[in-house]
């Protein structure tokens, strides 16, 4: 009896849509307010660092997604650089990221929720999260669709913002900060959470059709789109409301058309904001539970993890990222889950790029591939990245770090013995 595995359902523009779909709701729709506080009228900037920031890793994601293509990127990237404890210790912290992530942008989704009807934020989150493990337990292709509708209607709301602040651009000072140069920093690191989502595209590849080919191309166009529209967007959310509005704002882009449009163009960007979370955390409950799925059948977590069930989609996985994802919504301080998201995976981040710089020169070794300028850049494009990176963690803040640092020291000491089990 053949071994159940995932099905190969997804082409390029299905996973390039589903890309910008996690990253585009993920910051924009919930972070904005939160980021202006920091940075003033120059949250476009910080905007712009985290995107240097986070496009110097996406080379790395890309170029690794050539050497290998399978769920748990961060597990299956390092390890292949760096070895097994590293891998596990990466994709460890990869997956509490995502869970933080999930639940912070539920949180994003039940302040949309409750701008709506009244309802209490916790509640709404947490019932959007048991409606949205359900589809992710129904199937790929399903999850997919729904994720490519949305992200049509995410991507509308913004490029609606974008044409109504046109207009008004130079009306407000774009270059104000909040807390200065210090400001536009803490911001970015921040904002940093708008980007995470480019990686999750590898927990697609073992339901792709052509992963070695089109994941490389979906991580880069998903990237490059994401980061035009939050730097027009930002732009534009400035010059309608200027940033001390902006940055007291619960509902950020609601707020943003109400003045222009009036009610009705509220309840319009509200409505596409609750689709844009929506989105971001069901692409969040599906890459977690894929990431733990490739780790447990690689033997770095337990077999039951990687079980499939009648709908071929990993049951076990689905069921325990939705307890722990519901547990972490009653933080219900949005800005705090997302700077230890934040931390979380920028360490992650930071191990992929020194893999990627391993890889690199193992393969120089292999090929006695002579030094050049060439080769110079591609070995300091991962470096470059890495040191960013963990500029970037340092400014997450201290508790963040600390609970941080706790999630690390239990990774290694998971990964030595899962190590000893699977090399002994």
């Amino acid at each position: 009896m053949a071994t159940p595995t995932l099905k190969r359902k997804i082409g390029l523009w299905g996973a390039s849509l589903s890309g910008i779909g996690v990253i585009v709701g993920a910051g924009i729709y919930a972070l904005l307010g939160e980021a202006t506080a920091l940075a003033g009228g120059s949250v476009w900037v910080s905007f712009l660092l985290a995107a240097g920031v986070a496009g110097l890793t996406a080379i790395s994601y890309a170029r690794l997604s050539h050497h290998i293509a399978k769920d748990a990127p961060e597990f299956q990237y390092v390890r292949f650089g760096l070895g097994f404890k590293a891998g596990f210790v990466a994709g460890w912290l990869a997956i509490w990221a995502q869970l933080m992530a999930g639940a912070t942008v539920a949180l994003g989704f039940g302040g949309y929720f409750h701008l709506l009807t009244g309802v209490s934020v916790v509640p709404a989150s947490l019932g959007l999260i048991v409606i949205l493990s359900l589809i992710v337990w129904f199937g790929i292709q399903e999850s997919v669709l729904l994720v490519s509708f949305f992200t049509l209607v995410e991507v509308g709301g913004l490029l609606l913002v974008v044409i109504l602040g046109f207009h008004h651009w130079g009306d407000q000072p774009l270059l104000e900060t909040a807390k200065g140069t210090v400001g536009i920093w803490n911001a970015a690191a921040l904002i940093f959470f708008a980007y995470i989502g480019f990686e999750q595209l590898g927990n697609l590849a073992e339901e792709m059709h052509s992963p070695k080919k089109d994941l490389p191309k979906a991580i880069l166009i998903a990237f490059v789109v994401s980061t035009l529209l939050y730097i027009l967007v930002s732009i534009s959310a400035i010059s309608l409301v200027g940033w001390e509005t902006l940055a007291t704002s619960k509902a950020p882009m609601a707020d943003v058309v109400a003045g222009d449009l009036k009610h009705w163009s509220k309840l319009t960007l509200t409505l596409i904001a609750l689709g844009a979370t929506f989105n971001t955390v069901l692409l969040m409950l599906f890459s977690v539970s894929r990431s733990s799925y490739g780790m447990a059948q690689a033997g770095a977590l337990p077999k039951p993890l990687g079980m499939l069930g009648t709908r071929q989609t990993p049951w076990v996985s689905n069921i325990l990222v939705w307890l722990i994802v519901s547990g972490f919504v009653f933080m219900g301080n949005i800005a705090r889950a997302a700077q230890m998201a934040n931390f979380l995976v920028l360490l992650a981040f930071s191990l992929v790029n020194l893999s990627f710089f391993s890889v690199q020169v193992r393969d120089m070794k292999e090929k006695n591939l002579r030094f050049s300028f060439k080769k110079a850049l591609g070995l300091t494009q991962p470096i470059v990245a890495l040191l960013a990176c963990i500029y970037l963690a340092l400014g997450t803040g201290w508790i963040p770090i600390g609970l941080g640092l706790i999630v690390v020291a239990m990774g290694w000491f998971l990964g030595s013995r899962r190590e000893k089990k699977t090399t002994g």
